[in-house]
């Protein structure tokens, strides 16, 4: 009887809805929304790449359709030059200079992507310009790139880098055509200067619809035209992204870098001006994309997280009212329990007393392990409730080694002909004897070191440590071919190169060279290998034993002076490296020294004026100088270095940037502040070649080479401030 009446409380009783059921729909509305929306985020953002990407291809497209108008205007402009010389030879061009002069005026100030015309002779002398009448006929462009392309034959069309006007102040770039001869000889070429500015309007325009940055650039690296625009030439890395995208594809593509102008990570896509060899760059910054991706995921929490927090609420709500309903049913439950043993008691009150008082104690102690178990799982349903979601990781940076890439930096200048140099005119038989010693030092004793100097050698004008350093490059690479033992010969040589020796360079002129020979006896290089020897990253050395940069710098470097390099092996004799560099006019400077030994520094003694833009190099150069006991001004521009020295007349040396901001570079501020200051020492800095001191007309003012160390800063100043210090 008290089981059957157990049995229909059961059936009267329905079990609420299950709190588990509950519980798994409560987190399924908090969870579901939440994948859903990390999904949707990833596929946003690859979208927004995506499509920043085609968007940037467009603009890249219309880019591409403007510089194609633009170097249209120059073949046009070349063509109509060509056309008001064609009827006259040299000679009746200097006759008629002033109304070619005022034709060509005309042309230029039509076309504002013209700043002026030149029309040079073969001997690259100018015969007319747009702007000067009559031509400045002392003027020699022989070794300026844009000629020395036009006198390869099939050339076309040749664009330089960005370099200083030859007349009037800025940065322009140079477009060269070729003039023929009727049996289609060299004649000459016709020289556009273009203003990168015309480009500015189109590309501030292009900047107002989702494009962060637009530029042209050569094939080699060199900014030509830029908005955001730059005062300073530019010129990306020869292993930068925009050359490996190249590499795979040369006319369009899109890759990711870092700029080195402003370190803006941007997404970038080029097209070329082929044939020319330049390119249109789009750029889009990263962090613009992600800040629009980042914005439109936050209108979809803006409309999802209301919906979502309230489908959360009232599951929650749902969850505690079945908690509550469980705790009711359970009771209920307890109830009839109760109530069947009652009447079960009741019945048989006598007989079943016993039986009734230990099934109450039997249920007394269950509902005790019941509210344990319950409260248990409230406390961890709770728990639960306030778990944190895990924290993110922090990503370490890695730093680049200093004194590496400044080694690597120097040496790929040298190979791009962009280092500075400090050209005197030197005896190569007499630096060659200075430093042979170190170089029998260098190659060890199962090595003869023989050297052989020609008599009455001419003098050549070269940078001497620059050479010297080509030297024992050379010597190095021909003690490591040579193992164990051998002999390198070091050969000097009057040369008289004709047009029959340069027949394999075309672009270097027939003339009176000085040839400095290398060679050894060791195992010689493939013929396979040698015409890529000099180029950079290629080594004959194992792995591991040599950069690939030694001989690429070697070649950049005579070039750069105007030379020559030739290279000859055979394997298993030997190689032979030939540097010609041309005779100088004027008589040899003292041997050059090799790096002195440091010495111990002592206190100096002046007052320098600081000219530096920069503000972290100027504040580094103040520091350094006071403490090295040097009274110091600092001024960020030349403008404000003239009004410091005109208040300031103790100043005795002058240590200024070359390239400054506001329209006067370091040449323009030294000359003008020694027109205020007569006898006012000046040393100029740079680490840039086309900024750099390149003999001749500036050697009277001394070079810091960029980077240079405290030492070597401390030691240039002491140098030029020497008699006045002795004076004191």
């Amino acid at each position: 009887m008290i089981y059957r009446g157990r049995n229909q409380a059961e059936e009267r009783l329905s079990h609420p809805v299950g709190l588990p059921l509950l519980k798994l729909v409560a987190a399924l509305s908090l969870l579901l929304p939440l994948a859903i929306f990390l999904v949707t985020a990833s596929i946003s953002y690859e979208a927004h790449f995506k499509n920043s990407r085609e968007h940037l291809e467009s603009q890249a497209d219309l880019a591409l359709q403007h510089a194609r108008r633009i170097f249209a205007i120059f073949d046009l402009a070349a063509s109509q030059t060509e056309e008001a010389i064609i009827e006259y030879d040299e000679a009746g061009i200097a006759a008629h200079d002033a109304e070619i002069s005022a034709k060509l005026g005309r042309l230029s100030s039509a076309l504002p992507e013209i700043e002026d015309i030149w029309v040079v002779d073969a001997r690259g002398r100018p015969l007319v310009t747009s702007g000067i009448t009559p031509a400045p006929r002392n003027v020699d462009f022989s070794k300026e790139d844009f000629f020395l392309a036009q006198r390869e034959p099939g050339r076309g069309t040749f664009v330089s880098a960005r370099v200083a006007g030859f007349f009037q102040p800025g940065m322009f770039f140079k477009v060269s055509y070729r003039r023929h001869l009727p049996d289609n000889g060299f004649r000459g070429a016709i020289v556009l200067t273009g203003d990168p500015r015309s480009f500015e309007p189109f590309y501030a325009k292009m900047l107002g619809e989702g494009v962060s940055v637009m530029s042209l650039v050569r094939a080699d690296g060199g900014v030509l035209a830029r908005v955001p625009m730059v005062d300073i030439p530019l010129q990306l890395k020869l292993n930068s992204e925009f050359s490996r995208a190249r590499e795979i594809n040369s006319d369009r593509g899109s890759y990711t870098d870092v700029s080195p102008i402003d370190g803006v990570e941007r997404i970038l896509v080029f097209r070329s001006l082929s044939p020319l060899p330049v390119y249109v760059l789009a750029g889009l910054d990263v962090a613009q994309i992600r800040r629009q991706w980042r914005q439109a995921m936050l209108r979809y929490l803006y409309f999802g997280l209301p919906a979502t927090l309230a489908l959360f609420v009232i599951s929650l709500a749902a969850v505690r009212q079945a908690r509550r309903q469980d705790d009711i049913f359970a009771e209920l439950q307890r109830e009839v329990h109760r109530r069947a043993f009652a009447e079960e008691a009741l019945r048989q009150a006598n007989k079943m007393e016993a039986i009734g008082r230990l099934t109450g104690g039997v249920a007394h102690d269950f509902n005790n392990l019941l509210q344990v178990m319950l409260g248990r799982l409230a406390r961890i349903h709770k728990a639960g409730e306030q778990r944190q979601p895990p924290a993110l990781r922090d990503i370490d940076a890695m730093q680049f080694a200093i004194d590496r890439a400044a080694n690597l930096t120097h040496r790929l200048l040298a190979f791009s002909r962009q280092q500075p140099l400090r050209m005197d005119v030197v005896d190569a038989n007499r630096l060659v004897a200075d430093m042979a010693e170190l170089v029998r030092q260098t190659a060890g004793n199962e090595i003869v070191v023989e050297t052989i100097y020609a008599s009455d050698l001419w003098p050549i004008l070269v940078d001497a440590n620059q050479l010297e350093n080509a030297i024992l490059n050379l010597t190095s690479n021909a003690r490591d071919a040579m193992g164990e033992g051998g002999r390198i010969t070091i050969r000097t040589n009057n040369i008289v190169a004709d047009e029959a020796l340069l027949s394999g360079h075309p672009d270097i002129a027939p003339g009176q060279y000085v040839c400095i020979s290398v060679s050894d006896t060791g195992q010689g290089i493939p013929a396979e290998m040698l015409e890529k020897i000099f180029e950079p990253f290629f080594t004959t050395k194992p792995v591991g034993q040599g950069t690939g940069l030694g001989l690429s710098m070697v070649y950049g470097f005579i070039r750069q002076s105007g030379g020559y390099v030739t290279i000859s092996s055979e394997i298993g004799k030997g190689t032979s490296v030939e540097l010609f560099l041309p005779r100088a006019v004027g008589e040899a400077q003292d041997a050059a020294v090799l790096p002195r030994a440091p010495t111990a520094e002592v206190a100096g003694s002046g007052v320098v004026l600081v000219v530096e833009d920069e503000v972290e190099v100027r504040r580094l150069i103040v520091d350094t100088l006071r403490d090295a006991g040097y009274t110091v001004l600092a001024a960020p521009t030349a403008r404000d270095g003239l009004r410091l020295l005109a208040d300031n007349s103790a100043v005795q040396l002058l240590l200024s940037d070359v390239g400054l901001p506001d329209g006067m570079n370091g040449h323009q501020f030294a000359t003008a502040a020694r027109e205020r200051v007569p006898g006012l020492k000046v040393i100029l800095v740079s680490g840039y070649a086309r900024h750099a001191l390149v003999g001749g007309a500036d050697a009277e003012h001394d070079l810091l080479t960029k980077p240079f160390s405290r030492a070597a800063l401390i030691r240039k100043i002491r140098e030029a401030l020497a008699p006045r210090d002795v004076a004191s």
